[in-house]
């Protein structure tokens, strides 16, 4: 799928790893950036592959209901986490990513 590879390395910056058999593509970003779950979106929807759901697994302060991701400081919604922890990678299931004023996350820890 050269489309979907070049669309994950345009965004992120490295080679992602493809497995079309288990349906996944999974990337890293290479430096620290604002992640933009609609762009993903909408260029996947341009090369042509269903998108099923975004996972991300990121070093995380979780502040007054929000994910403070490190180190670039992007606060997103988080549901099911406690009020305050210290950052820490976590792992979260992205929702509403194609309505970026609502999008949001769900700690699966």
């Amino acid at each position: 799928m050269p489309g979907l590879e070049r669309l994950l390395r345009n965004l992120y910056g490295s080679t992602p790893q493809i497995d079309l058999d288990l349906k996944l593509a999974r990337s890293r970003a290479v430096r620290p950036m604002a992640l933009d779950f609609h762009a993903l979106g909408e260029g996947m929807k341009r090369a042509n592959v269903d998108l099923i759901g975004i996972t991300l697994q990121a070093e995380a302060a979780l502040q007054g209901g929000k994910a403070v991701l490190q180190p670039t400081g992007q606060a997103l919604p988080v549901e099911g986490a406690p009020a305050d922890a210290p950052a820490t990678r976590r792992n979260f299931r992205v929702l509403d990513w194609m309505e970026p004023a609502k999008t949001r996350l769900v700690l699966m820890e």
